[in-house]
């Protein structure tokens, strides 16, 4: 997953529906989603690539040129002229939040979803298989899990998708119980100050 700016979510979203048109009408789609993840990342890991191809100060005719040179030939023609389009117009800057849409929504128009799964300990594979069918039958699309261990969850699991949280660890069943044993605690003391008073 790629960072999402939200100021440039809503032009970011203008070429990234376009862009997923003209390649899956080309039959491309897969294709041009492993090309933008491809800058995505190396704009990650090399900081004068990523200021090379977002810095307004580089003369939009000079990255034109290295555009195609670089891509032209190497990638989809559409890779190219989308990014020729947004140089154009000065938009190259929303490139990471374009390749974030992009991803989710080629996801979206091939039935899966993104799941994030947080556990004590690694996942074995049968449990990994099975959470996987459940949420299929549950989400009615086929999930793509990003794992982490988190090992103060002591045991259970923790499942988000986007919005969605379901918290089924034993630390979230100890924090529970702890605050039901402190609200209780409290009334009593409530309680017995009322008896006092009396």
């Amino acid at each position: 997953m790629f960072r999402l700016d939200d100021k440039h979510i809503g032009v970011a979203n203008v070429y990234c529906h376009a862009a997923l048109r003209l390649a899956e009408e080309a039959g491309q789609a897969d294709e041009l989603l492993g090309e933008l993840v491809e800058i995505a990342t190396l704009m990650q890991r090399d900081e004068a690539f990523a200021d090379f191809v977002t810095s307004p100060l580089v003369d939009p005719e000079e990255r034109a040129a290295s555009l195609e040179k670089l891509f032209r030939g190497h990638t989809s023609d559409i890779l190219v002229d989308t990014l020729q389009v947004m140089n154009h117009k000065g938009r190259l800057a929303v490139l990471p939040t374009l390749v974030e849409l992009y991803r989710r929504a080629h996801q979206d128009l091939r039935g899966k979803v993104d799941v994030h799964v947080t556990t004590a300990v690694p996942l074995k594979l049968k449990l990994r298989e099975k959470l996987k069918r459940t949420l299929a039958e549950r989400l009615g699309k086929q999930s793509e899990l990003t794992e982490e261990v988190d090992e103060s969850l002591i045991g259970g699991i923790v499942v988000r998708v986007g919005d969605m949280k379901l918290d089924a660890s034993v630390k979230r069943r100890i924090d529970d119980l702890r605050q039901i044993f402190h609200d209780r605690a409290s009334h009593e003391i409530h309680l017995s100050r009322a008896v006092i008073q009396e």
